[in-house]
This record gives C-alpha cells, structure tokens and sequence, in this order.
C-alpha cells in the first residue's frame, strides 16, 4: 500500500521550517549592526577606542624617541600628556570595569605595542624615569663645587631648586593629611620627580626611592589606597630624599 508521507520527515520538516523562520524575522537584517543600543554603551565603546588610540600613538612616540627623531622636550609633554589621558578616561568605572586590565585589554584587542605597554606600566616618561646625563643650563651638578646659598647659584636654577623643596613639601604634607588614594599621590609625586629632574640628572641617595613609589603607585587601581604601613614607609622614603636633596644644595 503506498504511503502518502514520500519521504521521511527531515530537521527541515514543515514545522521546524517555520520555528526557525520566525526566529529569524525577529532580527532587523536592513538595519547597520552596532556596538551599542544606548548612549551609555556607545559612551563606554568611545571610551575603549580612546584607550586604543593612546596606546598606538605612545608606541610611536616611544619609538620616535628611541630613534631619536624627536628631542626631549618635545617627548616629555607628549609622553606626559598620553599617560594623563590615559589614567583619566580609566577612572570612569564603567570603562575601569569593562578594561579589566592592561593584559586583559591587550589580549582581548591583540594589541602588540610592546614600547607603550612598558611605558604605561613604568606610568612616567623615559626623561624622568631615566634623565639623560647631559646637563641643561639651568641645572645643578651634585658631584662639582657648589656655591655655599643657593641666592649664589643663576636665577633659574635657584628657581628650579626651591620649585623642588616646595612639591617635596607638598607631597609629605600630603601624607601627613592622609593622603593614601593613588589618584591622590601620584600626580604629586610625579610632579615631585619632575621638579627634581629640572635641578639635576645625577642620581643621589633617595632618587631611586621615588621611583620605585612612582611605579608602584601607577600600578594601583585609581580608587585604590595606600595602606597604613605603606603610607608611613613612603613618608619616611620621601623625607629621606629631601633630607639628602636639601643638603646637597648647600
């Protein structure tokens, strides 16, 4: 007796056909596919194509300086300037949330910039991690004679020297207010190390202190804080190189 099904029902059948259809239709095939839905979401998508962007062009600034197409005063504003950029889009929790962390990001995007994720993990420009020897005019030299005041030394470097004395004052009053937040401390602190290099490039006992705390203190979240401990220890660091500092200018 012949059947009146010709073949075997199938995943195409008729109802399964029309399950899928319908599942289908819900999707707008004539519309552009977005990242975003809302203006918060394509806030959050701006902001992580910001980080991007200052991720590729710090890896240019970085091999530009290391080639030495560009000088140092045109690498030190610009370097400063990225890391700032940086550090600030990335103290919107959303985007914080979202970014996880430089590793994750990097994976996540297949970034290779190797010269800008070194220098967003040091969180400072070359020149101040590493101040060329070479010495400006209106700098000091620690290992020459000095002048016994510093009224003695050129208007410009006596101006540098107590520029110096002052962020040095203005960070240890800092910790002594409670001052722990990293968003707190490391402008200050990188302003500190700045201010020291425009008096000198020579290392001296301290220096290397500052920027073990400067590194430390980029790699903390922005909300994240110091402990007790660790501010005491920084106090008693950083007043140690003043010390040391002070005395070499007299």
């Amino acid at each position: 007796m012949a059947s009146n099904q010709p073949y075997a029902p199938t995943a195409y059948s008729s109802s399964s056909f029309s399950a899928s259809t319908a599942l289908r239709s819900k999707i707008p095939l004539d519309e552009e596919a977005r990242l975003y839905r809302t203006s918060a979401q394509r806030d959050l998508y701006e902001s992580l194509a910001e980080i991007y962007s200052i991720i590729v062009t710090l890896d240019f600034v970085e091999r530009a300086y290391v080639k030495d197409t560009i000088s140092q005063s045109e690498y030190t504003p610009v370097c400063s300037r990225l890391l700032a950029q940086y550090s600030t889009i990335l103290k919107n929790q959303a985007v914080a949330d979202e970014f996880k962390d430089l590793d994750s990001f990097s994976k996540q995007y297949d970034i290779d910039y190797p010269s800008a994720i070194s220098r967003i993990r040091v969180g400072i420009p070359a020149t101040v991690e590493n101040p060329v020897a070479t010495r400006p005019a209106n700098t000091v030299s620690f290992t020459e004679q000095q002048p016994t005041s510093l009224p003695n030394q050129t208007a410009s470097s006596a101006k540098a020297a107590a520029d110096a004395i002052a962020n040095f004052i203005t960070f240890m009053d800092a910790l002594k207010l409670n001052y722990k937040a990293k968003d707190d401390l490391h402008p200050l602190l990188g302003e500190l190390m700045t201010s020291l290099n425009a008096v000198t490039t020579e290392n001296f006992d301290g220096r290397a202190k500052i920027i073990e705390w400067l590194i430390k203190l980029n790699a903390m979240k922005a909300t994240d804080e110091l402990t007790e401990e660790e501010s005491r220890q920084l106090l008693f660091d950083i007043d140690h190189a003043y010390k040391v500092f002070y005395n070499k200018l007299e």
